[in-house]
C-alpha cells in the first residue's frame, strides 16, 4: 500500500452528507466516491470516462423516473429486438414506452421546461 496517500480532508458537513448519499446510490464507500469523482475531474476526457458518466447518469435518471426505464432498457440494456428500426435509425432519444400516459405527460412537461429555459436570455 505504499502507493496510497493517506490524508484527512475537511469539508462542510452538508457536502459530506451529499457525498455519502451519492456514494450509497453508487454502492460505494464515501472514500471510493470521493476518489472516483476526483479522478473523473482530473482525468483527460476519454470515451470510456464519458460513457461511464453517461451510464451512471442514465441509471440515476431511471431510478428517479421509473416510467422512463423502457427506453433505457431498450437502448442501453440490449433489448434491441423490441423497437429495432428506431434504434438502428439513430432515434434512441429518451422516450417512454408508446401509450404510457404518465410518461407522455412527464415528457411533455420536460420539453416545456427546456423550451422556456432556451427562450430566456
Amino acid at each position: 500500500m505504499s502507493d496510497i496517500y493517506r490524508s484527512q480532508f475537511r469539508m462542510p458537513l452538508a457536502l459530506f452528507e451529499k457525498l455519502k448519499s451519492e456514494a450509497g446510490k453508487s454502492k460505494r464507500s464515501a472514500n471510493a466516491e470521493l476518489v472516483a469523482r476526483l479522478e473523473r475531474s482530473l482525468a483527460d476526457s476519454s470515451n470510456e470516462i464519458d460513457l461511464r458518466i453517461l451510464f451512471e447518469t442514465l441509471e440515476r435518471l431511471s431510478l428517479r423516473n421509473p416510467a422512463m426505464r423502457y427506453s433505457f432498457g431498450i437502448n442501453l440494456g440490449g433489448k434491441l429486438d423490441e423497437r429495432p428500426a428506431e434504434i438502428a435509425g439513430g432515434k434512441w432519444a429518451l422516450e417512454p414506452e408508446p401509450g404510457d400516459a404518465l410518461a407522455d405527460f412527464v415528457a411533455e412537461q420536460s420539453s416545456k421546461v427546456v423550451r422556456s429555459a432556451k427562450a430566456k436570455p
